[in-house]
């Protein structure tokens, strides 16, 4: 038995070398085998150090083709994960807070005591746009705002933001004007996520006033535009984020179920 494991240990090693993911457990039996070998003196210790060599070879190359196919990999994949996770979180803040605009009415044209969602830069601190009141603190802090085919849009952490609202004419938009239908703004809102230029992500998301989170592969190239989400524009594959399900019930600050329109 002592005469043959150094070439059951050098199979292995040659095995691991065409499956990277036994690398790690293999390098340990390598090291073993590099522990256990013969003195030089004792016969036969040659062809043993001949196989010890041979596995530590092959466990060297399962070791750096584990590193390269498997380790990096999950470590980037993990980041963007992460950054991903991040950018749902930040759309739910700009949920909760135009859930918060929507309560204190602070964008009312037809004065009911019922808010009309804002854009996003109406949420950041922006000049007032619709006739609103201005006010000393943002509702969400945005940091750099900058102009996008979707108006302006937050930058943050690979990702842009932009909340567009419905139109009269069935569109949506999110630049301010009069076509802007403000009582459908009531109750109705989206807000996207897409990768910055540079960014290495490959999805985009959007939330609406019911908290309905989808995702959709965004194809280099491909520009999202307001109508998106509705099928109108840019039309992507968009599936619910993690089976995440919208809020039951009405708006916070209103009493009317919120209309249905878009994907579930």
């Amino acid at each position: 038995m002592k005469r043959r494991w150094p070439l059951g240990l050098a199979a292995l090693a040659c095995l691991a070398a065409v499956f990277p993911l036994l690398a790690l457990p293999m390098l340990f039996l390598t090291l073993l085998g590099v522990l256990a070998l013969p003195a030089r003196a004792q016969p036969g210790s040659g062809r043993s150090r001949a196989l010890v060599a041979l596995a530590v070879i092959a466990s060297s190359v399962s070791l750096v083709r584990f590193v390269v196919e498997v380790a990096m990999p999950g470590i980037v994949r993990g980041g963007r994960d992460a950054g991903e996770q991040r950018a749902v979180s930040w759309l739910r803040d700009v949920l909760f807070a135009e859930d918060a605009m929507r309560k204190a009415g602070w964008i009312d044209p037809d004065h009911d005591g019922i808010g009309s969602a804002a854009l996003l830069s109406e949420l950041c601190g922006g000049p007032p746009l619709r006739g609103q009141p201005e006010h000393d603190n943002p509702v969400l802090t945005c940091g750099e705002l900058v102009p996008t085919p979707l108006g302006l849009a937050a930058r943050r952490g690979g990702y842009l933001f932009a909340t567009c609202l419905p139109q009269r004419d069935g569109h949506w938009s999110g630049e301010p004007g009069p076509a802007l239908d403000e009582e459908a703004a009531e109750r109705q809102f989206v807000t996207y996520a897409w990768p910055d230029a540079g960014a290495r992500f490959d999805h985009a998301f959007f939330l609406d006033q019911s908290e309905n989170i989808q995702t959709a592969l965004l194809p280099k190239g491909t520009a999202l535009d307001c109508d998106s989400a509705r099928g109108l524009g840019a039309r992507l594959e968009w599936v619910p984020w993690r089976g995440k399900r919208p809020r039951p019930g009405p708006l916070p600050g209103d009493s009317a179920p919120p209309p249905r329109g878009l994907p579930d």
